[in-house]
C-alpha cells in the first residue's frame, strides 16, 4: 500500500505552473471543494450562517490562511502547497508529506500526473507505514468503567492490524492502537467537569502499541474489550491510514458529551469513503456504545467480532465451575503459595487450583507485577513460586473457550435514549398521565442484553405528570445523574457497591407534601449475586440531603440517614423485576422517620420497545403507573 508519489523535479518551471493552474481550474469546474469526501477530509461542518467551519482547531491542519472556514480556499492552497516551497514553520512538514490522504484523493479526482510536478520523499510518513504495516482496521470498544467519570460510558479507539510477514503467526498485541483523548491539565474534579463539558481541553489523536491499551483496560481497569474488524476496500484502508497520519498534526476542542472519542473515531473512519454513513446515526450525547451500533447501520461494514475478556472476567471464568472445596484451595494457595496440597488430591485438581491462584494473583496485583522489573516484590515472588509448582505438573490447563458472549455484545443493546408514555393513579393526586425522557443510558430494570447487569448509569432522566382531575402539569423529577455500581461479594472479592445521584424530585410525606426538593444522595455497602447475575441483592447505608425548592435553604434543609436495599431478578433476557426500599431517620425534623418502597416489572417485547409496570408506597401515599418505553 502506498500513497506517496515520487518523481524527479520537472525541468520546465513554466510548464509546471501551467499544469498546476489547469488542475486548480479542473477542481473549480468540478466543485471538488464541496464534495463530501473533501469536506470529511477537512472535518468541515455546516455552520449556522450557512457556511462551513472545520472541527479541527490546530492551525497546522490548514494550508490556506482561512482554511478552517473556506474549503475551497483550502483545496486550492493544498494543491499549490504540494508543489511550492514550504514557507511556514520549520517544525511542520511540507504539505506534500503532511496530507497524504488529501493527496491520494485529489490524485484520483484530477488524475494528476506527478511526473509534471515537483514531489517530495516524505521519509517520516514512509517510516509510519513501515512500522504499522496496515492490513486491516478494527474498532475497539472498551467496556464501562464507573470508577472513572471519563470512561463511565465506555471508550472506543482503533487498532491497525499489521500485515503478516515471513509466514509468522499474527500477534494482535504487536499491532498499533490509535486513540483520541483529551489532554487533561487538572486533577480538580469540578474543573475537570467544567472544562470537559465546555471544550476547554484540547483533544488529540495518538498512536501507541496496542498492548499498552490492553494493559490499561484489560488488566489495570479489568474492562472487557470488544473488537470489530472492518471490511474495507484497499483504497478505503489506504485513505484511513493516511488520514490517521494527517490528524496527528492537529487538535480538536474536546467536548465530553459531543465531540469526544467516539465522535472523532467515526469522523476519522468516514474520511475513508463518502459511502460511509456513521456520524448521522449518532445523537446527543455521543456514547461509545452508539459508535458500535453505527457500524451496523452500514450493512457489510463489520467483517467479524472478537472478544478479549479482562483479567477479572478470565479469573471468574476459571473458577466458575470449581466446587466449594476447590475454591477455598485456590484462595488458600494464593495467600500461601507453598501450602501443601491435601492428601490424595489428583494432579488435575492441583493444576486447577494453581491456575486459579495464578489468575487471582494476576487480577489482584497486576500493577505491582508489571512495575516490578527486578522480581523482588512479594507479589512477584508469590507468582514465581506458583509458576514453578505449576510447571512441575504434567497436566494441560483447562482453557475456557473465548467465544464472544452474545448477550453482552454492546451492539446488541437497546438504544441509549429513552422516551416513556403512560398513565397511572395515586392516592394524593388521583389519575395522571406521565411523560418521561432520559438522554442516556441504562438502569437496572432495563433490558439487560448488551449492558453490564451490575451497573446503572442514567444521565438526565426526567418526568412530567399531568393531573387529570386538577388539570395541572407538574414536574415530577429531573436528575443530572444517577449511578448504581454493584460489585457482588464473593470469597475472592470484597469490593464496595455504591450509588450516587443528584437532581430534583417530588416529595410526598407529612413533612413536605407534594413539594419539589433539590439535593443529592450517596450510599455504599454490599451486594450479592446468584445464577450468573440473574439474581442481584444489595444493602447499603445511605444518606440524602434535600432542599425544598419553594422555601429555599432557610429552615427547610432535610437530612436523611439510613439505608437502602433492593433485589433485581432477571426472569429472562426480555423480562426483569426490580424491588427496592429506603428507610431514613430525619433527626430533629418532622416526620422523624420516612420510608419508601418501589417495584417494577419490565418486559422488552421488541428490540427498542418495552412495557413497564411500576408502583410506589410510603406512609402517606401510594401510586401505580403503566407505561410504554421507546428507546432511541
Amino acid at each position: 500500500m502506498s500513497v506517496s508519489a515520487e518523481a524527479s523535479p520537472p525541468s520546465n518551471a513554466a510548464a509546471e505552473r501551467a499544469y498546476l493552474n489547469s488542475l486548480i481550474g479542473q477542481a473549480r469546474a468540478k466543485q471538488l471543494a464541496f464534495e463530501p469526501a473533501w469536506l470529511r477530509l477537512g472535518h468541515y461542518r455546516k455552520n449556522w450562517l450557512g457556511g462551513y467551519s472545520s472541527e479541527a482547531d490546530g492551525s497546522a491542519f490548514f494550508v490556506a490562511p482561512d482554511g478552517k472556514h473556506d474549503p475551497g480556499q483550502e483545496l486550492e492552497a493544498t494543491l499549490r502547497g504540494f508543489v511550492e516551497a514550504w514557507s511556514g514553520p520549520s517544525s511542520l512538514q511540507h504539505p506534500f508529506c503532511r496530507f497524504p490522504a488529501r493527496r491520494l484523493w485529489l490524485s484520483e479526482q484530477l488524475h494528476i500526473d506527478w511526473r509534471k510536478l515537483t514531489t517530495r520523499a516524505c521519509p517520516e510518513f514512509k517510516t509510519f507505514l513501515r512500522e504499522t504495516r496496515p492490513s486491516a482496521i478494527t474498532l475497539v470498544f472498551s467496556s464501562y468503567y464507573l470508577n472513572n467519570p471519563a470512561s463511565a460510558f465506555g471508550h472506543t479507539f482503533l487498532r491497525i492490524k499489521k500485515s503478516n510477514t515471513a509466514g509468522l503467526e499474527h500477534q494482535d498485541l504487536l499491532d498499533y492502537g490509535v486513540d483520541y483523548a483529551a489532554n487533561v491539565d487538572t486533577k480538580n474534579p469540578l474543573l475537570y467537569a467544567f472544562k470537559g463539558l465546555t471544550g476547554l481541553f484540547p483533544g488529540t489523536f495518538r498512536r501507541l502499541p496496542f498492548y499498552y491499551k490492553v494493559r490499561e483496560y484489560n488488566d489495570y481497569e479489568s474492562r472487557d474489550i470488544w473488537e470489530y474488524e472492518l471490511k474495507l476496500k484497499p483504497i478505503e484502508l489506504a485513505m484511513t491510514v493516511a488520514h490517521i497520519w494527517e490528524v496527528g498534526s492537529t487538535y480538536f476542542d474536546y467536548f465530553y458529551m459531543g465531540e469526544n472519542c467516539s465522535y472523532h473515531i467515526l469522523s476519522l473512519l468516514e474520511a475513508a469513503s463518502p459511502e460511509f454513513r456513521l456520524l448521522e446515526h449518532l445523537g446527543w450525547p455521543v456514547l461509545p456504545a452508539d459508535t458500535v451500533k453505527a457500524l451496523y447501520k452500514n450493512p457489510g461494514l463489520v467483517a467479524r467480532v472478537s472478544y478479549r475478556p479482562s483479567n477479572r472476567t478470565a479469573f471468574e471464568q476459571r473458577v466458575k465451575h470449581l466446587d466449594p472445596a476447590e475454591r477455598e484451595l485456590v484462595l488458600a494457595i494464593a495467600d500461601n503459595p507453598r501450602l501443601p496440597f491435601p492428601a490424595g488430591l489428583s494432579e488435575q485438581k492441583k493444576a486447577r487450583a494453581l491456575d486459579g491462584a495464578l489468575d487471582l494473583i494476576d487480577y489482584r496485583h497486576v500493577r505491582q507485577l508489571l512495575k516490578d522489573d527486578s522480581g523482588g516484590s512479594e507479589e512477584s515472588q508469590t507468582a514465581q513460586t506458583l509458576l514453578e509448582r505449576r510447571a512441575a505438573l504434567p497436566v494441560v490447563s483447562e482453557e475456557e473457550e473465548k467465544l464472544p458472549p452474545f448477550r453482552e455484545m454492546p451492539h446488541t443493546g437497546h438504544d441509549s435514549g429513552r422516551l416513556g408514555l403512560g398513565s397511572g393513579w395515586s392516592k394524593s393526586e388521583g389519575a395522571f398521565h406521565a411523560l418521561s425522557l432520559r438522554l442516556a443510558l441504562h438502569d437496572l430494570a432495563d433490558p439487560p442484553r448488551g449492558y453490564p447487569e451490575t451497573a446503572q448509569i442514567e444521565f438526565l432522566p426526567m418526568e412530567l405528570r399531568y393531573r387529570a382531575e386538577r388539570h395541572q402539569l407538574k414536574l415530577e423529577s429531573i436528575q443530572l445523574v444517577h449511578i448504581f455500581s454493584l460489585n457482588p461479594m464473593s470469597a475472592f472479592e470484597k469490593r464496595w457497591s455504591w450509588t450516587v445521584g443528584t437532581g430534583v424530585g417530588r416529595i410526598r410525606d407529612a413533612g413536605c407534601p407534594d413539594c419539589l426538593a433539590a439535593g443529592g444522595e450517596l450510599g455504599a455497602g454490599s451486594s450479592l449475586s446468584f445464577a450468573d447475575n440473574a439474581l442481584l441483592m444489595w444493602l447499603m447505608p445511605h444518606t440524602e440531603l434535600q432542599v425544598p425548592v419553594k422555601t429555599g435553604l432557610a429552615g427547610a434543609l432535610r437530612f436523611g440517614l439510613g439505608g437502602i436495599a433492593g433485589l433485581r431478578w432477571r426472569l429472562s433476557d426480555e423480562l426483569v423485576g426490580l424491588v427496592s426500599g429506603k428507610l431514613h431517620a430525619l433527626p430533629g425534623q418532622q416526620p422523624n422517620t420516612i420510608w419508601l418502597g418501589q417495584a417494577s416489572l419490565r418486559w422488552q417485547y421488541s428490540h427498542n420497545f418495552a412495557l413497564d409496570l411500576a408502583s410506589e408506597l410510603n406512609p402517606d401515599d401510594r401510586s401505580f403507573l403503566a407505561r410504554s418505553l421507546i428507546y432511541f
